[in-house]
């Protein structure tokens, strides 16, 4: 994935990620991309990815944000869509559906606990399954679902070179 954001990414880009489990090796592979700014969750703030596109957008005065999101966390603040599609934000959001709180599991073993089917049920996202490209357009934003990473490419590729938000659900 982190390839793939590096060789597609305009020059001056901004990215803002809350990849939470699944980017945690992105910047080795991104080292020789083009010039951008790339902006890190800190502290553990879980929904900060959404917000902090739309401000970094408005800030950017036009550059291109590229938000790599966990679904888990983006249901937080879901809502940031409905304001990326009102104000015309040139954001792409490439949301990770993997379906599960995957960065509370891992927290479980972290601290030796062994969670029973109460607590698993709550990391769960996919009981029912969230339709992000569904819930994005309902808001106003264009998005479509990718299940490999050159078909996110492909996307990719499509949405930074048109104004205005679009989501990318990559299922993982």
């Amino acid at each position: 994935m982190a390839r793939t954001v590096a060789a597609l990414m305009p020059e001056h880009s901004i990215i803002v990620d809350e990849s939470v489990t699944y980017g945690r090796g992105f910047f080795p592979e991104t080292y020789a991309a083009p010039a951008h700014d790339w902006l890190q969750n800190c502290g553990g703030a879980i929904g900060y990815g959404i917000p902090v596109a739309i401000g970094a957008a408005v800030a950017g005065a036009g550059r291109r944000v590229i938000a790599l999101q966990a679904d888990g966390s983006a249901m937080y603040t879901v809502q940031g869509l409905w304001t990326q599609a009102r104000e015309k934000l040139p954001v792409t959001t490439i949301l990770l559906s993997n379906r599960k709180y995957q960065i509370l599991l891992g927290e479980y073993r972290n601290v030796g606990a062994n969670p029973g089917r109460t607590a698993l049920d709550m990391l769960d996202l996919g009981n029912p399954d969230i339709s992000w490209v569904k819930l994005a357009n309902s808001m106003g934003v264009e998005a479509a679902q990718a299940s490999t990473l050159e078909a996110c490419g492909d996307l990719l590729a499509q949405s930074v070179a048109r104004p205005g938000p679009f989501l990318i659900e990559l299922m993982i």
